[in-house]
């Protein structure tokens, strides 16, 4: 019974030691797998700052300005005449293409076809008028040439009855009674040429009368056409401002039209880049706004004055492009373009926009900050492999900078002149 205690007694101790020998060796191993706490030498306390290398870099001059395409082809077209609107065709409709002499607005056309039918009557009238006078006018020539016969037998009469009273073959009455007839007969010549006189100018007024009466014609045709309203240009319907049962007023505008195949982009630079800029420059356009599109063109025209106010010069850029491509320029897009002048190639300091503040950039000298005043040149949009950075927008400085300056890429609100900060560069970021 004792023996069988002692057996029992020495297995479990047997078991316990193993146990106590496992758990020495698990600690053991695990002291000497764990991680290995790097020596704190100092410098990895200082805050880090991703710097750039200061260098001279060849730079095309570029000069940044803004403006709004504008169609050059437009037509605010008018209604020409006051009437209600009959009809609108099923192709008037926002946003449809409609060629040169497509119908937009059909008005009503009653009271000008009565103004046609009166004015062709008038000018019939007129035509009679005319045919009538030339029957006078023929009649009272003939009864001129005749009167002027008839006067000159009167006055030979006269002559022969007063010679005989000379010679005594005729009495006083038969004289008195020839010159009395002489009077009555040159009378009627005086008479019949003063009718035949003035027909000529009756003819005249009514030759004038005629002619107004056919521009009244033509002006009431023209009238009766304008009721129905055209497009006096190719393009596409922007805005239809009548309904059907609306009346309208002469000079009232009823739709708009817009031709995007020619635009015209008024590009305001600033006007110290006139000496810069020059017709056919290369001008690279995107939409300010959401989307990010790019263009390709060049400077067309360039305004001679300058904006007193705005201290800016204007240049355009014409585009000629398909009207129903999907990557078109439409107009009334605000635009950002920049020119570039590829004759000013010159070395530049140059910086990212991100890395200045209010007009400041941070450099690093010795390990230490140093806020460095500068003034800004001009601006770019470019990749610029040569920094190893993502950015698209740089800042051209006329501002030196030394080459052994470490410029601050995004320097933080916490970041101070004097501070001694620990530089990472750009391409190691880049390689990481």
């Amino acid at each position: 019974m004792a023996t069988g205690r002692f057996i029992s007694f020495l297995f479990r101790s047997l078991i316990i030691l193993v146990i106590f020998l496992i758990a020495i060796a698990t600690v053991s191993a695990l002291i000497s797998t764990k991680p290995q706490l790097e020596i704190d030498t100092g410098q990895r306390t200082l805050p880090a700052v991703v710097v750039i290398e200061a260098k001279p870099t060849p730079v095309e001059r570029r000069t940044i300005g803004y403006g709004t395409a504008a169609p050059l082809q437009h037509a605010d077209v008018p209604a020409r005449i006051s009437s209600t609107v009959e009809a609108l065709p099923a192709t008037t409709r926002i946003g449809r293409f409609v060629n040169k002499g497509d119908l937009i607005v059909a008005l009503d056309p009653t009271d000008y076809r009565q103004q046609v039918i009166r004015a062709e009557q008038a000018l019939a009238s007129s035509v009679a008028e005319q045919a009538i006078l030339a029957v006078e006018q023929d009649a009272a020539n003939t009864r001129a040439e005749l009167a002027a016969q008839d006067q000159i037998l009167a006055e030979a009469e006269c002559a022969r009855i007063e010679d005989a009273f000379a010679r005594g073959g005729a009495k006083q009455r038969e004289v008195d009674a020839a010159k009395q007839r002489l009077i009555g007969v040159s009378s009627a010549a005086i008479n019949a040429k003063e009718t035949a006189d003035q027909l000529p100018a009756r003819e005249e007024q009514a030759f004038s009368t005629l002619t107004s009466r056919e521009a009244d014609l033509e002006l009431a045709r023209q009238s009766l056409h304008r009721c129905n309203i055209l497009s006096p240009i190719d393009g596409v319907l922007q805005e239809i401002d009548v309904r059907v049962g609306e009346h309208v007023q002469a000079g009232q505008r009823i739709a708009r039209v817009v031709n995007s195949a020619m635009l015209e982009i008024p590009l305001r630079l600033p006007s110290h880049a006139r000496s810069y800029i020059s017709i056919g420059n290369d001008v690279s356009l995107r939409s300010a706004g959401f989307g990010r599109r790019h263009w390709e063109a060049r400077v067309s025209r360039i305004a001679p004055e300058d904006d007193t106010q705005t201290r800016t010069m204007i240049v355009y850029v014409d585009i000629e492009q398909d009207a129903n491509s999907s990557t078109r320029v439409p107009p009334g897009l605000f635009v950002r373009g920049e020119v570039k002048h590829s004759h000013d190639v010159q070395s530049r300091w140059i910086v990212p926009r991100r890395s200045l503040r209010d007009d400041r950039i941070l450099v690093v000298r010795d390990g230490i900050l140093r806020s460095v005043p500068v003034i800004i040149e001009y601006s770019i949009t470019a990749q610029k492999q040569q920094f190893d950075l993502p950015d698209q927008d740089w800042a051209v400085l006329e501002t030196p900078l030394s080459r052994d300056d470490l410029v601050v890429v995004d320097p933080g609100g916490s970041l101070r002149d004097g501070m001694a900060v620990r530089v990472i560069l750009a391409n190691e970021v880049a390689l990481k």
